[in-house]
């Protein structure tokens, strides 16, 4: 404020100091008309509660208040280079409007836009756990690779690939990263401006950093997070700074382990702060303590009370706004600089990984040559590419080389990883007096025998004690055609129950090695044909004997279909999915001739509003009419197949199966704890055939609680069915 009265006081002093001066001569030489102060503003960093800053950007141009320079730091850096670009605050609004701010929080590829092997991996270890172990035990750098945000930030930023300092932006523009390297912070004023805006907003722990060659960027708030001082160097003769508010934090709200870090963050930064506002000549101070860090979803309110505050200084800032005239000089100057021409990539170069890859890249990329460049196309390719599990993140630039515009996609590999560990924890309550559980974890070994080729090997501890094993190799790296040798043991406690009570209490001991040959047809489903041999044994070690045991050699011939076009290996919302196994059994313990064996699933999810959705499941099995099979081929009971009756309680060698329900978000938790929480409800009926303890029509109603947590989906709660059937149940594990 001290500024500003002293700025006011040197225009206002030569009025006084003319009025008591003589007459001045008739003829007066011209004199050059004065220049417009020029006015610099300051964003400061604070997750969503930057998102204030578009409030305050669109009263700034409601009120022809110009904006000559501007630097930010974090989601101020972020917002001001946007700006700073030419996006208008109205622009930016309808943007952050439209956003999936799920979706960029957790920055996961989407499931449909997994390959087909790594949907597989998340069907079977059904949680957010991912261990890398190229460097020993290894986690990645940041819970979120910043994919999303960084194509945000490409889309935005494009047309200025050719920018050769800051300057030249409509709105010159700095922005202030923290060099972990040098511990000093890093100011941005030339280069790539989607890398910069990248790096700013790089919050330690949360989003992975940027490194560019012996640099290591993450968020400036750490050292800068308010940079007045930044804007008074690139020219400003007034530093207006806009200070995001918030209210002191009481003992007892800081909890949990989110309330935790940010509070720690905020301690870090409060000390830049000050320095930024001594050294700002105006402050916009916008309050937000009623909103967190991480309220991006409530940013609507968050960009209300950023306009509110700076309306609240109006008195002030209307010393600096222009007239008409004024303010259409500014916007043309401005408007000037901006750019939107549209590429034509006759190239593409791709760095940040091997040649094979970048050749496979290249490749899948290549109707992206010779036309405009769509960024609303390019954006899922490239997500898509991350559904291969190899890299964190595909950014994209244009380059020009030979007088021809190519596109450079800048390629960020896993650093942690591969190979990769992905454990999962099964623990199945379906009888309450006999809780299961089971430990298990996949290491997946990739390019172990040629580019594409991935070596997954599965060992579990618990109920089931096993490992399995098998490698993948396509016949040549843009082939869909793969082989798929493979081999397991196990030994899996298998218990028969009659409604609460139990039976029987078995050993299953198996073991198989076999190859098979197959046909990707995309992402969503494969083929595969081949043939296995191993051994089965049985043994009774509690109660009374319901299936036979047996003890001998295995061999089949066996043909698999999949697909999978459901949004989620979890609770899935929408989409169907299709499985069906068929066995040629040319051998098999306790058979007095060789049989058939077909099964087949099929799921489909329907939503019927933002937050609910109807599901149907069907699935049968048969041997068609084949008797002596020695162990039954089909079991029915236990969750999620007839829940009311005791587990394993019908089998037989022919079955069918309905299950149709209802879901119905009720909360969403934290990104990092987990998805969402349903109340489910569902109806089941089936009809085990040759079983003899089963009733006329084997049906029940199921009802409870579902989650989809970070170590995998939970529900609890109860079935009643026919013919006195009823239970309370939990799982931690597979639901669907």
């Amino acid at each position: 404020m001290r500024r500003v009265f002293s700025l006011l006081a040197l225009l206002v002093l030569p009025i006084f100091a003319a009025a008591q001066e003589p007459p001045a001569p008739q003829e007066v030489p011209r004199t050059a008309p004065k220049r417009r102060l020029k006015i610099g503003l300051a964003l400061e960093g604070g997750g969503a509660l930057g998102l204030a800053h578009i409030g305050v950007l669109q009263w700034f141009e409601e009120q022809h208040v110009p904006v000559d320079y501007i630097a930010g730091t974090s989601m101020g850096g972020l917002v001001g280079g946007f700006y700073a670009a030419g996006v208008s605050p109205a622009d930016m609004k309808n943007l952050i409007e439209r956003l999936d701010w799920d979706a960029i929080l957790r920055d996961r590829t989407p499931y449909q836009d997994l390959s087909f092997l790594r949907k597989q991996d998340q069907r079977a270890y059904p949680n957010s756990l991912v261990l890398g172990l190229r460097k020993g035990l290894y986690l990645p750098a940041g819970l979120n690779a910043g994919h999303q945000i960084g194509l945000l930030i490409d889309r935005e930023m494009l047309p200025y690939f050719g920018l050769s300092s800051f300057d030249a932006l409509p709105v010159p523009f700095r922005c202030v990263a923290t060099d972990l390297v040098s511990a000093k912070q890093f100011v941005f004023k030339n280069g790539s401006l989607a890398e910069a805006l990248r790096a700013t907003m790089s919050i330690p722990g949360a989003f992975t950093p940027v490194h560019d060659g012996q640099r290591v960027y993450v968020d400036g708030g750490l050292v800068n997070n308010l940079p007045t001082d930044v804007v008074r160097q690139m020219g400003a003769d007034i530093v207006i700074a806009v200070h995001l508010e918030t209210q002191p934090t009481d003992a007892n709200e800081i909890q949990s382990l989110l309330t935790v870090l940010e509070q720690s963050v905020r301690a870090v930064i409060s000390e830049s702060e000050v320095r930024g506002l001594a050294n700002a000549d105006a402050v916009v101070s916008v309050p937000l303590g009623h909103f967190l860090m991480r309220d991006f979803t409530k940013n609507g309110p968050i960009m209300q009370s950023g306009y509110e505050a700076a309306k609240a200084k109006s008195k002030l800032l209307a010393a600096f706004a222009l007239d008409d005239n004024g303010w259409n000089e500014y916007l043309h100057e401005r408007d000037s600089r901006k750019q939107t021409s549209t590429a034509v990539p006759q190239f593409i170069d791709v760095q940040g990984t091997s040649a094979p890859a970048q050749e496979d890249i290249r490749r899948y990329l290549k109707n992206f040559l010779g036309k405009p460049l769509n960024a609303d196309s390019l954006d899922p390719a490239l997500t898509q590419l991350t559904g291969s599990g190899r890299y964190d993140t595909l950014n994209y630039r244009i380059v020009e080389r030979g007088g021809k515009q190519g596109l450079l996609i800048i390629v960020k590999e896993k650093d942690f990883a591969p190979p990769t560990l992905q454990p999962a924890f099964e623990v199945d309550g379906s009888e309450a007096g006999d809780i299961e559980f089971t430990l298990g974890t996949r290491l997946t070994l990739m390019d172990v025998a040629g580019f594409r080729s991935e070596w997954r090997t599965d060992f579990l501890f618990g109920n089931t004690y096993g490992v399995a094993s098998e490698l993948y190799r396509p016949f040549r790296a843009e082939s869909k055609w793969f082989v798929a040798p493979h081999a397991s043991a196990s030994d899996t406690t298998f218990q028969i129950y009659a409604e609460n009570d139990p039976l029987a209490d078995y050993r299953f001991y198996r073991t198989s090695i076999g190859t098979d040959l197959g046909y990707g047809f995309s992402r969503f489903s494969e083929v595969r044909v081949g043939y296995e041999v191993g051994t089965l044994s049985t043994k009774l070690r509690l109660g009374t004997l319901e299936i036979p045991a047996v003890d001998g050699r295995t061999g089949a011939a066996r043909m698999r279909y999949l697909m999978d076009h459901t949004d989620d290996p979890v609770i899935p919302r929408r989409g169907f999915r299709v499985e069906s196994n068929f066995r040629w059994f040319d051998t098999s313990p306790g058979a007095t001739s060789a049989f058939p064996v077909l099964d087949t699933k099929v799921d489909f999810f329907q939503p019927v509003s933002r937050v609910a959705s109807f599901f149907l499941s069907s699935e049968g099995g048969s041997t068609f009419g084949s008797r002596n099979t020695g162990v039954p081929q089909f079991f029915l009971g236990g969750a999620p197949r007839l829940s009311a009756y005791g587990v394993n309680e019908l089998f037989g060698n022919q079955y069918y199966l309905f299950r149709g329900g209802y879901l119905h978000e009720i909360v969403s938790l934290p990104p990092f704890v987990g998805k969402k929480v349903y109340a489910i409800g569902s109806y089941e009926a089936g009809k085990m055939y040759g079983a003899l303890n089963e009733s006329k029509f084997p049906n029940d109603f199921a009802a409870g609680v579902l989650a989809e947590t970070a170590l995998g989906p939970f529900f609890v709660g109860g079935s009643v069915g026919d013919s006195g059937h009823h239970k309370w149940f939990f799982q931690l594990g597979r639901v669907f």
